[in-house]
């Protein structure tokens, strides 16, 4: 007979569960997009200069991917968290598969990353409400660590990056 630190995992118990947008979603201004093609122009002239077309391509290829990202709204999941694991939408991890966690703001959205054990995917985000972020963490944090950041070079690097370069007016946006 279990005990109650020990739960019984023949029966999946949902712990918590929230519905979320399934990626971080934010509207971009116009300014936003003025920059961001006139840096792309920029660079894109530097590469011409030493012939690298694949990489011009490339990146007006990433540049016009995150034009679409920014303008086709997310579609609404219901994840939860059980004994067993995590569900994200119809996705399942167990706790086994999933190494550590951590907290993160992405655009918008408060979020929960979690780095998995797996090939693929390596790395899992869950759209939270601040208010509900206390919760998931008292939960989770009895099956995997807490990190206080990301543990990887590129969300570092981004993060910095983003502070040093705005593409958008900071005060703007703070007004709307």
């Amino acid at each position: 007979m279990p005990s109650e630190e020990t739960e019984d995992l023949r029966e999946e118990k949902v712990l918590f569960e929230w519905t979320a947008v399934e990626r971080a979603f934010q509207r971009r201004n116009r300014d936003f997009w003025i920059t961001a093609v006139a840096i792309l122009v920029l660079v894109g002239v530097i590469l011409i200069f030493i012939k690298e077309f694949f990489l011009i391509i490339a990146l007006g290829s990433i540049l016009f991917l995150y034009y679409v990202m920014s303008t086709v709204e997310p579609a609404n999941i219901k994840n939860k968290l059980t004994n067993r694991g995590v569900y994200f939408g119809e996705a399942r991890y167990e706790w086994i598969d999933l190494r550590r966690f951590w907290f993160k703001k992405s655009l918008s959205s408060q979020m929960l990353a979690i780095e998995t054990n797996l090939r693929f995917p390596r790395q899992i985000a869950l759209v939270i409400k601040s208010e509900d972020q206390e919760k998931i963490k008292e939960i989770v944090i009895k099956r995997i660590p807490l990190l206080e950041e990301s543990p990887t070079f590129v969300d570092r690097l981004a993060k910095k990056m983003a502070t040093m370069l705005p593409l958008e007016d900071r005060k703007k946006d703070k007004s709307q």
